[in-house]
């Protein structure tokens, strides 16, 4: 759990560099939906780097240890994008972009694994966790 929000912390504060410490050389990236498929270190750190440079906000809602897994949900949000916008960033519109929720698994202090799911539910059935539980 330490490592998962490590991570977290890592990337709201723009440390590109200490997410990709984290990542095992090996790890895989299984997602859904539009970005269904498996994606390597590369695609992920590209991905990431991404997302920070389009100024992605995160909020978690819950990271859920089971053994060498977490199950984690998070929204995301954007800051209006307008250029000619001269407000300060913490003064426009901020918006929603969507709710993630995932499985990690982790090794030897590294991420192996990231297992994408639809929801939070979905994330909580495939660890075999009942959400009634929580």
């Amino acid at each position: 759990m330490d490592l998962l929000l490590r991570g977290y912390r890592a990337f709201v504060s723009g440390d590109l560099d200490a997410i990709e410490a984290m990542l095992d050389p090996e790890v895989e990236w299984v997602g859904v939906g539009e970005v269904a498929g498996v994606a390597d270190r590369s695609d992920v750190l590209e991905i990431l780097q991404d997302r920070l440079a389009e100024q992605y906000s995160v909020t978690l809602d819950r990271c859920i240890g089971i053994g060498d897994r977490v199950v984690v949900s998070m929204r995301f949000s954007r800051t209006e994008p307008d250029p000619t916008d001269e407000r300060p960033l913490q003064s426009r519109r901020m918006y929603h972009l969507g709710r993630y929720a995932a499985i990690v698994t982790m090794r030897n202090g590294h991420v192996v694994r990231v297992d994408e799911q639809p929801s939070l539910a979905a994330a909580l059935e495939a660890a075999g966790v009942e959400e009634e539980v929580l």
